[in-house]
């Protein structure tokens, strides 16, 4: 990757496992191929002190946080609400990009930049959204006992069915917009909008929410994705990711 910039701060990623982290690992591990460091602590998902750990960084307690160190001895900067504390996927990554690069995943047109910031809103606020959903909808069924734990199924068949009709409707979408001119969701080229995309889409696969082979062009970016040694270091350097039992 090139064009970075002269990196000021270590980012330490405290990435609990089967998480929304992986898109910050995925992002830094691109940026490790120009030079850039970053750190990690990897967190079991039912580790006793996870959650404490991860609370100790930033009072939410959610992956990923990223604390930063600042290199030469600086003092400490305020970029969120707390000082060296970075919280949310997706300002993380903005703050990787406009901190440890010179403008390499931001779209070289006006219009690659729309769609670059719209795919950003759509993965978080359409696409994960309704991924989650269904997880829920699966997961509490099978906390209960017989047979709270069949007739729970029963009643939320309908809204499950319901989402995943919703589903389909956003895979087109996000289908229809790649094509060989722009085969990245933020264009010509890999943005943020493609590293804000692929945990859910990770999530969707994995727990089989989706048929790649009936939106051909989003399983061709998905296989590309999955292909890039940045991304396979990224599961490396995670441990542990799966996101059909969220180990």
């Amino acid at each position: 990757m090139d064009g970075t910039k002269q990196q000021k701060t270590i980012p330490t990623v405290y990435n609990l496992s089967s998480s929304k982290a992986i898109s910050a690992l995925w992002a830094l591990e691109e940026l490790a191929d120009a030079g850039i460091k970053y750190k990690v602590v990897n967190l079991p998902r039912r580790g006793a002190d996870s959650y404490k750990v991860l609370k100790s960084q930033f009072l939410l307690g959610k992956s990923p946080t990223v604390t930063l160190e600042h290199i030469g001895g600086e003092p400490d900067v305020t970029y969120q609400i707390m000082p060296n504390v970075l919280t949310e996927t997706r300002l993380i990554l903005q703050f990787f990009s406009d901190h440890y690069t010179n403008g390499a995943w931001v779209p070289e047109s006006e219009e690659d930049k729309r769609r670059d910031t719209f795919f950003q809103e759509f993965a978080h606020g359409s696409l994960i959204t309704k991924v989650d959903s269904i997880l829920l909808f699966d997961v509490i069924p099978k906390m209960l006992f017989f047979p709270m734990r069949y007739l729970t199924l029963l009643m939320v068949l309908p809204i499950r069915i319901h989402l995943m009709k919703d589903l389909t409707i956003i895979y087109q979408i996000l289908d229809d917009a790649l094509s060989e001119e722009k085969p990245w969701f933020s264009g010509k080229k890999l943005g943020l909008a493609d590293l804000n995309t692929i945990f859910a889409m990770d999530m969707a696969v994995q727990r089989e929410y989706i048929q790649l082979e009936k939106y051909p062009k989003l399983a061709k970016w998905y296989n590309t994705v999955q292909n890039r040694p940045a991304y396979k270091r990224a599961l490396e350097a995670g441990e542990v990711y799966d996101c059909e039992t969220f180990a």
